[in-house]
Formats: structure tokens, C-alpha cells, sequence
């Protein structure tokens, strides 16, 4: 019966963290994608204090420091690979950092840096509960 029951959580948490991080992997692409070709518009007050002043930048480093490792985090789930674990809690903590490096660098308030910023919080600490469970 533990058996069952250890399988059953493992395959609602490696779900779990395959939907947070897909959507979040897609939704830092689409914003990376945005702001590499100009679609998305920060205005010339924001977009200066960006590093080297570009929009372009911003994206790149949004697509490297938080897609990626939302893609390969979400990869590592739907693969029930263990090393799944270890990636949700760094994609977790680097999107943490992101935020609060994003708000330091444009000085700017969205509504969507709390969201990401808990999505963060979440997915870390879902990899260190499962962390937990596969030491029992």
C-alpha cells in the first residue's frame, strides 16, 4: 500500500511541476520573443536602465536565466527523471532571483512580479518536499 501511495504522489507531484514550470517556460519565451523583436514596449525610461540599454538584452537573459531552466525542469517531470527534483528547486530559486533583480535593475512595479515571485517560492519548495519524501 505505501508503495501505491508513494507512486501516486510521485505522479501528481512530477505533474504538478511539469504544468508550473511548462507554463512558466512558455510564458518567459513569449516574453523573451517579445521584447527581442520589439513587440513588447517597456518605454525608453525602463528600457535605459536595462543593461547596455536594450530591450533585446533583457529578453536574451529572460529566455537563459528563466525559460531554460523552466524547459528542462519540466522535461525532468514529464520524464519522472530524479534529477527533476534538484531542477525544480534551482528554476524555483532563479526565478526568485529574477525578480528581485528585475525590480532592483528597472525600478518598476508589475502585478506580475508577485505572481512569478510566488510561482518561484512554489516550485522550490515542491522540490525540496519531494526532496524529503524520497529520502523516507
Amino acid at each position: 500500500m505505501q508503495l501505491t501511495t508513494h507512486r501516486s504522489s510521485h505522479n501528481i507531484w512530477a505533474f504538478s511541476v511539469a504544468t508550473l514550470a511548462g507554463v512558466t517556460a512558455t510564458l518567459a519565451f513569449a516574453g523573451a520573443a517579445g521584447l527581442m523583436t520589439g513587440v513588447l514596449d517597456l518605454g525608453d525610461t525602463v528600457t535605459d536602465r536595462i543593461p547596455l540599454g536594450s530591450a533585446a538584452f533583457g529578453g536574451l537573459a529572460l529566455a537563459l536565466i528563466v525559460g531554460l531552466p523552466m524547459a528542462l525542469t519540466t522535461r525532468l517531470a514529464v520524464a519522472r527523471d530524479p534529477r527533476a527534483t534538484a531542477a525544480a528547486i534551482g528554476a524555483g530559486l532563479l526565478l526568485v532571483a529574477w525578480i528581485v533583480v528585475e525590480i532592483s535593475i528597472i525600478k518598476e512595479f508589475s502585478w506580475l512580479q508577485p505572481t512569478f515571485l510566488a510561482i518561484g517560492v512554489v516550485l522550490a519548495a515542491f522540490g525540496l518536499a519531494h526532496h524529503r519524501l524520497v529520502q523516507q
